[in-house]
C-alpha cells in the first residue's frame, strides 16, 4: 500500500461542501470532479486509470475507486478531494466493488489473478476510514459484476464458469452458493425492491433471474447483448441496454417476481442506436438512456414506455446519472469532450433542458459520471 498527498485541491477550505459529480476519464489519468450545485469544473483527483465505480465508506468520508486499467484501488478524500491512500495489490484488472451494510468491508471483484496466486477472483478488504487491509481473497473465476444484497450476502458474476456466486459478506466469508445462468456473464444489477439479481449474459442474450431471499434460479428472460440495469419499482420495469441493437429492453419485474421469465414479461423499445447504461428518476417518472452512435440521451416514460424527449448532448453520450432529487441528469460525452446538465422538469416540454455543459480538455472522453450526493462531511 502507499500514499499520495500530490493530488489537486488539497486546501480542504477551498474544496465544495456540497454535493459531487465524478466523471470517468476513459483516456486520461483519474477522474474529474464537478461541483454539483453550480454545475462547474472543481479539478482532478487521482493518478489510476479506467475508473470503475465509487464506493462510500461509513459516513461518507471516504471514497473507495477501483482502476482495471492500472490494477489498484484509490482511497479518496470527499472532504479535501485529494487521494488518502492507495492499495497496489488488489490483482489484475479489478472491474467492480461492493460494500457490505456496515461498510466495514470492501469486495472487489478482479477479471485477472489475485495477489496470492494465478486464479482471478474477489479480494476482501477491511475497511477503517483511509485504511485498508487485506482480509480475504476468494478464487471464484474471471470475477466481473459484484453487488451486495440486503442480507449482506455478496454476489459475483464469475464470466469462465458461467455462473453467479454467492459470497458471505461477513467472516470467514465463504462461498455459499454457485448458481449456473446463460452464456457469458458480464454485469449484473440487485434489486432491493423485488429482492432479485440480475445477470446479463451476452453471449446468450438472456437476462438470468435469481431469487436472493430463497436462493434459487427463476429463469433466463430474452434480452438481446444486454448491459448495465435500472430497476423501476413504480413502473415494474426492469430496463437493460443493448449495446449491438437499437434501443433497450423492459422487462416486467412484477413478473419476475412472481417467476414469469417467457418473451411475455418483455417488451422493446426502439431508439436506433446501440445503448448500455440507463437511470431513472428517484421517484421513477423518468429513465435516461445512453447511445453509441447517437449524440442524444433519450428519456423514457417507463409506464408508457414512450420516448419523452431526445435532448442533443454531444456524441456518444455514455452512463446518464441523475442527482440524488432528480431534478438534473448529468451526460457524459464521450467523443465530445464534455458533461451536459440536463434539468429534468424541462424534458419534454417547448423549453430548453440543458441549464450548463462542463467541458474537458480534449481527447478526455469522459465516459461515465459517479454521483456522490456527501451532504455535510464529518
Amino acid at each position: 500500500m502507499s500514499r499520495t498527498d500530490t493530488d489537486p485541491t488539497a486546501d480542504e477550505s477551498a474544496a465544495p461542501r456540497g454535493p459531487l459529480a465524478f466523471v470517468k476519464r476513459l483516456r486520461a489519468p483519474g477522474f474529474a470532479v464537478v461541483d454539483a450545485t453550480t454545475h462547474e469544473p472543481v479539478g482532478r483527483v487521482g493518478s489510476g486509470r479506467q475508473p470503475h465505480g465509487l464506493v462510500r465508506s461509513p459516513g461518507g468520508r471516504y471514497g473507495y475507486v477501483p482502476y482495471m486499467g492500472s490494477n489498484e484501488l484509490e482511497v479518496v478524500d470527499l472532504r479535501r478531494l485529494t487521494v488518502a491512500n492507495r492499495v497496489e495489490t488488489v490483482g489484475t484488472a479489478p472491474v467492480g466493488a461492493a460494500a457490505t451494510r456496515g461498510g466495514r468491508h470492501l469486495f472487489v471483484s478482479t477479471y485477472g489473478p489475485l495477489p496470492s496466486g494465478d486464479d482471478p477472483g474477489v479480494i476482501v478488504l477491511r475497511t477503517d476510514g483511509e485504511e485498508l487491509a487485506v482480509a480475504a481473497e476468494r478464487p471464484v473465476g474471471k470475477a466481473a459484476g459484484i453487488a451486495a444484497d440486503a442480507r449482506d450476502d455478496v454476489w459475483v458474476v464469475a464470466a469462465d464458469a458461467d455462473e453467479v456466486v454467492r459470497i458471505d459478506g461477513s467472516p470467514p466469508f465463504e462461498v455459499r452458493d454457485r448458481f449456473s445462468v446463460a452464456a457469458g456473464p458480464r454485469d449484473l444489477t440487485y434489486s432491493p425492491a423485488y429482492g432479485l439479481v440480475g445477470v446479463n449474459c451476452v453471449d446468450g442474450d438472456r437476462v438470468t433471474v435469481v431469487d436472493a431471499l430463497d436462493g434459487r434460479v427463476l429463469g433466463s428472460v430474452p434480452a438481446p447483448n444486454p448491459r448495465g440495469g435500472t430497476v423501476v419499482p413504480a413502473s415494474d420495469r426492469w430496463i437493460v441496454g443493448d449495446t449491438e441493437g437499437d434501443g433497450v429492453t423492459a422487462i416486467d419485474a412484477a413478473a419476475l417476481r412472481d417467476g414469469e421469465t417467457g418473451p411475455a414479461a418483455v417488451d422493446r423499445v426502439s431508439l436506433g442506436t446501440p445503448t448500455a447504461f440507463t437511470d431513472a428518476t428517484p421517484d421513477g417518472r423518468l429513465v435516461a438512456v445512453d447511445a453509441y452512435a447517437d449524440d442524444r440521451v433519450a428519456f423514457l416514460d417507463p409506464d408508457a414506455l414512450s420516448v419523452v424527449d431526445r435532448v442533443p448532448v454531444g456524441e456518444t453520450p455514455r452512463h446518464p446519472r441523475f442527482g440524488a432529487d432528480g431534478r438534473v441528469c448529468y451526460v457524459p460525452s464521450v467523443d465530445g469532450d464534455r458533461v451536459t446538465v440536463v434539468e429534468t422538469a424541462a424534458v419534454g416540454t417547448d423549453g430548453d433542458p440543458v441549464v450548463a455543459t462542463v467541458p474537458f480538455e480534449e481527447g478526455v472522453a469522459p465516459a461515465g459520471c459517479f454521483r456522490t450526493d456527501r451532504g455535510e462531511q464529518r
